[in-house]
C-alpha cells in the first residue's frame, strides 16, 4: 500500500496528539497549519514536521493530503470540511464536530454521501475499563438486563467554590469558540455510554449552568494543557481586562438508551447524568453506575473507570481490569495520546480496508451535538437520529 500523508490543521494539544499518532502508524505528516508563525514553527520543529503554515487552505490545496486533521476549537471546522470533500481528502475532527446542532449536521451531510472515511475524536471511549464494563454488561450479562443508569461527576472549576486564584479566559469561555463543558466533556460521555451499553442515546433533556461570567483576559494562551494549569491570583487579575463567558461549566441531563432492533424506541432505559457534585454525592470523584436485574455495576471516577465493583444486596466484588484489555491499548505516551492513537489505529485500518474496530463518526458528532442543543435551549425531550 502506498504511505499515507496527512495535514494537521491547528497546533495545540490535539494537534501534537493526532500528529504523533499519525506517526506512530507510518503515516507522513506533511504540514502543520496555525495562524501565529512562531506557535505553529515551533511545533511543527518538535514534532518532526517539515511544513510549518500559516494558511491552511493552500497548504491543502498544494499536498492534496490523503486525511486532514481538524485540531482547531469548533470556529473553522466548515471551510476546511468543505475544501477536504472536495479534493478527496479524508477527516478527522477533535470535538465537538462545530458549534451548533445545525452547522454538524451541514457538515455531515457534505461528506455522508461519499466514500471518504471520516473520525470523530471524543477518543475517552477507548479506555480499558471501557472496555471492561462493555464485555461484563453486553457479554457476561454480570448484573442481568440493564434497567438504568447514573452517571456523576465532579468538576475543578465552578463558580460556586471559593479559590485565592481565578482562571483566565480562553476559548473553552465562548460558545462562538465551541468552548463550554457539554461540547468538550458530553461529546466524551455519550461516546463511553454508548460503548459500554452497546445502545444508542435516542432522546435528551436537561439544563445548563454559566457558574463562571467573566473572566481575567492573559496573552494567547494556545495549548490547553497550559490553560488547565495558569491560576491567577484576584490581586493579579484585578489589573487586567476581563472578558464575558457564556459558556457553561455544569449542566444536568436525562437521556434515553434504546437498541437499534427496538421498535419505535418503545422500551428505553433512562440514564441521568450530571456534574458538581455528581451521583451519588458521597463519592467525591463521581461515578457510573449500572443498575441491572441481578446486582449494579460501579465505575468510579470519569474518564477512567476505578476501581470497578460489582454489587449485590450487601455484598460487593471489586472487578480488576484484565491485562489483555489494558495490553491492547497502544503505549506511545500517557493515557489521552494513547487514545488518540488507538482512534487513528481504527481509522487508518478503515481506509486501507483492513478489519477494525468501530470508530465514532462525523455522524455521532452530529447527533451528540443535537443533544448539547437541547440541554442548552432546556426545551424538552429532544429526539436523537440513530
Amino acid at each position: 500500500m502506498k504511505k499515507l500523508k496527512a495535514v494537521v490543521v491547528g497546533a495545540g494539544w490535539s494537534a501534537e496528539g493526532h500528529t504523533k499518532a499519525f506517526q506512530h502508524y507510518g503515516v507522513e505528516v506533511l504540514a502543520i497549519c496555525a495562524r501565529k508563525p512562531d506557535v505553529v514553527q515551533k511545533v511543527a520543529d518538535g514534532l518532526g514536521v517539515p511544513e510549518a503554515s500559516t494558511d491552511w487552505r493552500e497548504s491543502l490545496l498544494r499536498h492534496k493530503p490523503d486525511i486532514i486533521a481538524l485540531t482547531t476549537p469548533a470556529v473553522l471546522r466548515t471551510e476546511v470540511v468543505e475544501l477536504a470533500v472536495e479534493l478527496g481528502c479524508h477527516l478527522i475532527s477533535e470535538k465537538p464536530l462545530a458549534r451548533t446542532a445545525a452547522e454538524a449536521e451541514h457538515i455531515y451531510n457534505l461528506i455522508k454521501d461519499t466514500d471518504l472515511k471520516h473520525g470523530f475524536a471524543a477518543t475517552h471511549l477507548y479506555d480499558p475499563s471501557v472496555a471492561y464494563v462493555r464485555e461484563l454488561l453486553t457479554q457476561q450479562h454480570l448484573i442481568g438486563e440493564l434497567t438504568a443508569v447514573d452517571i456523576g461527576y465532579s468538576r475543578r472549576i465552578s463558580g460556586n467554590t471559593p479559590s485565592k486564584t481565578v482562571k483566565p479566559w480562553n476559548w473553552m469561555s465562548s460558545l462562538a469558540h465551541g468552548g463550554g463543558a457539554l461540547n468538550n466533556g458530553l461529546t466524551h460521555r455519550l461516546g463511553m455510554l454508548e460503548r459500554m451499553t452497546g445502545m444508542k442515546v435516542v432522546s435528551a433533556v436537561g439544563e445548563a449552568k454559566i457558574a463562571i461570567r467573566k473572566a481575567p483576559v492573559v496573552p494567547e494562551i494556545r495549548d490547553f494543557r497550559e490553560w488547565r494549569r495558569k491560576e491567577i491570583t484576584h490581586e493579579a487579575a484585578s489589573k487586567l481586562e476581563w472578558r464575558v463567558c457564556d459558556a457553561e461549566w455544569d449542566y444536568s441531563a436525562f437521556f434515553k438508551l434504546a437498541t437499534s432492533d427496538t421498535a419505535e424506541h418503545e422500551n428505553t432505559i433512562l440514564v441521568t447524568m450530571r456534574t458538581n457534585p455528581g451521583v451519588p454525592t458521597h463519592s467525591p470523584t463521581g461515578g457510573w453506575y449500572f443498575y441491572g436485574t441481578r446486582g449494579t455495576l460501579v465505575g468510579r471516577g470519569g474518564h477512567i473507570l476505578s476501581p470497578i465493583t460489582k454489587h449485590v444486596s450487601a455484598t460487593s466484588e471489586e472487578l480488576p481490569v484484565p491485562e489483555t484489555l489494558t495490553d491492547a491499548l497502544p503505549r506511545i505516551g500517557d493515557d489521552i495520546q494513547n487514545k488518540w492513537v488507538a482512534l487513528v489505529r481504527d481509522f487508518l485500518a478503515d481506509i486501507e480496508n483492513r478489519p477494525h474496530e468501530p470508530y465514532l463518526t462525523f455522524q455521532d458528532g452530529w447527533r451528540y451535538q443535537i443533544a448539547i442543543d437541547a440541554i442548552r435551549a432546556s426545551s424538552g425531550w429532544t429526539e436523537i437520529p440513530t
